[in-house]
């Protein structure tokens, strides 16, 4: 580990080297031994800091859901149109991969998939994650169509935003975020014509 690192209080450190470690390698896959190795840290450093690998994979998620929420909240204010900020989940998420990530696609999908009854450190974040997106989208989708077409609207391109990130898993990221776009810029066209 380079000196500079080592110059990082060692719960960021941790934090990083369970991001680098757990979300690219998979949760449930990374012992608790080789993120300390990364991170330079001891079991104490760890669980003074955490209380256990449960409490830093918690934190992890945290730390990813406020630089989330971000890229996000940018991608947004950079919007024209109700119809542009709706979409904008889309532009977030291809800056977000291109600039902060290494894995292949959400760690909140990852965490999920890996861990069947998550500590509930954990099953807070990913429910935190889970609202923001549902109850973002649905207020962003409301300024596009009102009422109960609004509510669908919201759930389907929520559900292209899902299957884009499962794509990512799967082949080409920016394809596959690219086709999330297109497939939700399509579900507003026909909510729109519905009207």
């Amino acid at each position: 580990m380079a000196t500079t690192e080592r110059r990082r209080p060692a719960r960021e450190r941790l934090l990083t080297a369970a991001d680098e470690l757990m979300f690219v390698e998979g949760v449930v896959l990374t012992p608790v031994d080789v993120i300390l190795r990364r991170a330079g840290a001891s079991p104490a450093t760890l669980y003074a800091n955490f209380g256990n690998k449960d409490g830093l994979i918690a934190a992890a998620l945290e730390r990813r859901l406020v630089e989330w929420t971000e890229v996000w909240d940018a991608a947004i204010a950079a919007a024209q149109t109700p119809t542009d900020r709706l979409l904008a989940i889309f532009p977030a998420l291809r800056t977000y991969q291109r600039e902060r990530l290494d894995e292949r696609w959400c760690a909140f999908s990852g965490t999920a998939a890996a861990t069947g009854q998550p500590a509930a450190a954990v099953a807070e974040m990913l429910t935190a994650e889970d609202t923001l997106l549902h109850e973002r989208i649905e207020s962003l989708s409301a300024e596009v169509v009102a009422g109960e077409r609004g509510v669908r609207l919201a759930d389907e391109v929520v559900v292209a935003y899902l299957g884009a990130i499962t794509g990512m898993l799967r082949g080409d990221q920016e394809r596959a975020i690219a086709a999330g776009e297109r497939t939700a810029a399509h579900l507003v066209e026909v909510a729109l014509a519905e009207v």
